[in-house]
């Protein structure tokens, strides 16, 4: 059986074919004419980095980095066909934008050009123009200072205290004493102090702590361009104002290693002068019934030796008014004596050194040990009554004898004390 011929006129008289080749020709028509006569159109694009390269460059080679802005971008507007620059078909990666170094050879301002180029040198678009053709850059030598900071009040007060209360801007403590600038050399030459601004907006009659930032001045306005203080572009620190309550008050003193008897019930004194007119530093925590002018040491207090003088310019948390430079405290010791004891060596403990390692401890050089004390108590002692502690933590013992402090203290009596410095010779042994 012979087959049937392909007719094309059968071919063209059937109507689905027909719509199927006429759909197919107009495709491909609209293909052509989208290619060949597409409109050329115009885009943005926003926001494309700069880069500044300056590994190597002249400015690298002369010792200057930049200071203030790094960062910067630029808008690009291109053209082309619709398909290939139209909606989001391009985007800042296909750009680089490098700005020029090359004639930077000082420190200062510089307009640097930018070189604007395609990612894809082959891509069929022009570009038309950018929103910057140049950038300001600012170049220096880097440097560092360390500055103490000067606390500066700032207030329209005519009084910084209440009435009653005092206050030095000596005194003032800045948590942060010193800082370290850091930045621009040019700018870093013109700064001659760092000031810590205070503002106080009432009279004060308590110690205030403020948060205070830090201002830096060349003497006579302020610099903040291209400087940073310990890394910071900004800085606060706490800064306390001391306050004072002006008063007169008795004098006094506290003892300390005193024998349990003296030390619900010290012995008595005399403090000359017995009052001074003072100023109480008001932390919340000082008392304001008395000055507290020293401290008496029983170690140091005996039948020969109870007076002392303490200076008026060692109280720390009051200030003496009235001139009075030192106070003198005669303590009462009546019915106190003095005695001699020898130390046992079998009295004498040494304890912290390593556990594996054995020490020698000699009494050869100590001496008598010194007790004072009610003369009854004293004469009740023997020299099983001193017993001797050497605390041998965070030393070095060689087998070569060291002199090393020793702690001497009565045993077994609430109303005797032992009175001066004491050693032994404490060596390793293998």
């Amino acid at each position: 059986m012979r087959g049937k011929k392909l007719s094309l006129r059968r071919l063209f008289s059937n109507t689905k074919f027909l719509i199927l080749f006429s759909i197919a020709v107009a495709f491909i028509f609209w293909i052509v004419v989208a290619l060949e006569y597409a409109p050329i159109v115009e885009k943005d694009i926003t926001d494309v980095p700069v880069k500044i390269e300056m590994e190597n460059s002249v400015p690298d080679k002369l010792g200057l980095q930049i200071f203030g802005q790094k960062e910067y971008t630029v808008d690009i507007t291109v053209r082309g066909n619709r398909y290939v620059v139209g909606g989001s078909l391009l985007s800042a990666s296909d750009f680089e934008v490098t700005a020029q170094t090359a004639y930077v050879n000082s420190a200062g301002h510089h307009s640097l050009q930018l070189k604007i180029t395609k990612t894809n040198a082959d891509a069929d678009y022009e570009i038309v123009s950018t929103s910057e053709d140049y950038i300001d850059v600012y170049f220096d030598k880097y440097e560092e200072k360390e500055f103490e900071v000067t606390p500066r009040i700032v207030t329209e007060l005519d009084s910084l205290t209440a009435d009653g209360y005092t206050f030095s801007e000596k005194d003032i403590i800045v948590s942060i004493p010193t800082v370290t600038l850091s930045g621009a050399k040019t700018e870093m030459d013109k700064v001659q102090t760092v000031y810590a601004d205070i503002g106080i907006d009432s009279p004060l009659k308590v110690s205030e702590t403020y948060e205070s930032e830090l201002l830096i001045y060349n003497g006579t306005e302020e610099v903040s361009q291209y400087i940073s203080i310990n890394g910071e572009s900004q800085l606060k620190v706490p800064v306390t104002l001391p306050v004072y309550k002006v008063m007169t008050l008795p004098t006094a003193v506290t003892f300390k290693n005193a024998p349990g008897a003296y030390i619900n019930n010290p012995l008595s004194y005399v403090c000359t002068p017995s009052s001074a007119k003072v100023a109480v530093l008001q932390n919340g925590s000082t008392s304001d019934k008395q000055v507290n002018v020293g401290v008496v040491d029983f170690t140091k207090l005996t039948k020969n030796s109870h007076v002392f003088n303490f200076s008026a310019s060692s109280i720390t948390d009051v200030k003496v008014l009235d001139g009075t430079d030192s106070f003198r405290v005669n303590v009462d010791v009546d019915g106190i004596t003095s005695g001699q004891l020898t130390l046992s060596q079998k009295n004498v403990t040494a304890f912290g050194y390593a556990e594996d390692a054995s020490v020698k401890v000699s009494l050869r050089n100590t001496g008598s040990i010194s007790v004072s004390g009610e003369e009854s108590a004293v004469d009740a002692l023997t020299d099983d009554s001193v017993y001797g502690k050497i605390d041998l933590n965070n030393v070095e013992l060689t087998e070569e004898p060291s002199r090393i402090a020793m702690t001497v203290y009565v045993k077994d009596s609430d109303s005797c004390w032992v009175t001066g410095n004491y050693y032994a010779e404490v060596s390793v042994t293998e």
